[in-house]
């Protein structure tokens, strides 16, 4: 039987995080730590957590600042960096319960970004290998450039205001249950605010050349129908990434949440597999 545990732990300026972990009966052959996206939190993981499990891996996922029942307002970060701050404390808390067993970090979107700065300031020793989700390192679409001017209108006012982000269920994933399941979720967040938007921004800009720092092991699952998160500009930075042990997964037509979409037991079978071959 799953042994299934959850709590709290403070950054490193006092915000309360939360985590949640997932053991299997046999001793697990490694640990998988799991970082959400954007609006997002791990309890909508709990089936790629159950997945990993029952393939033999302990997992630990977490909500960072101002996403699912972590603290922080609700959308908003002060600094991007805050969210490495997260990470970090996250990742530290993954190797104490790993007991020097081997660590993945698979993080979808707005985490794979975090995870990519993660890696790239400086890999831990214990981190094996990383498997990257649907990375948001540049839009999928241009935001009108009226739009754009109003946000950084607002920015220097009411740089913490929230306003719809305008993304639609349909454009996370095709199965109707999932969006049925997002539209309805009361924590999954459908904001944002013009002080994020523009310091994601700005985190995405800093990727650049910080791929010839990435050496580990790397698989990045992405759906070629992904309408929020730009994969051309993904596949461009992939291919900057020094590893020479380095695998892109195409899904054709899935959309932004590949492990969330009609069909995910396909990418999820993938990533345990390579997972497995990479410990």
């Amino acid at each position: 039987m799953t042994k299934r545990d959850e709590g709290y732990f403070s950054a490193k300026d006092g915000t309360r995080l939360f985590w949640r972990s997932a053991v299997p009966d046999a001793a697990p052959k490694a640990w998988v730590g799991v970082v959400h996206g954007y609006g997002d939190h791990s309890g909508r993981y709990l089936w790629v957590i159950d997945q990993l499990v029952a393939a033999g891996f302990g997992v630990m996922a977490f909500d960072y600042r101002g996403h699912g029942k972590a603290d922080g307002r609700r959308a908003d970060v002060l600094v991007w960096d805050d969210y490495l701050g997260d990470l970090s404390l996250f990742y530290g808390k993954l190797e104490t319960a790993a007991a020097g067993l081997p660590i993945v970090l698979l993080a979808h979107s707005h985490g794979a970004l975090m995870a990519t700065h993660f890696v790239a300031n400086g890999k831990p020793p214990s981190l094996k290998a990383l498997v990257l989700s649907a990375p948001f390192y540049k839009l999928a679409f241009e935001p009108p450039a009226l739009k754009l001017f109003g946000a950084r209108l607002i920015k220097g006012l009411m740089p913490g205001l929230h306003l719809s982000n305008e993304l639609k269920v349909e454009d996370l994933s095709r199965d109707p249950a999932w969006q049925k399941s997002s539209a309805e979720d009361p924590i999954y967040l459908h904001v944002t605010t013009p002080r994020w938007f523009f310091a994601c921004a700005d985190a995405q800009a800093r990727l650049a050349g910080k791929g010839a720092a990435i050496t580990l092991p790397l698989i990045v699952v992405a759906g070629t129908g992904d309408r929020i998160a730009s994969m051309p500009a993904a596949r461009a930075f992939f291919d900057t990434v020094a590893s020479t042990d380095k695998t892109w997964k195409d899904y054709s037509d899935f959309r932004h949440e590949v492990l969330c979409e009609l069909e995910k037991e396909r990418p999820m079978a993938d990533i345990v597999a390579w997972i497995s071959a990479h410990l």
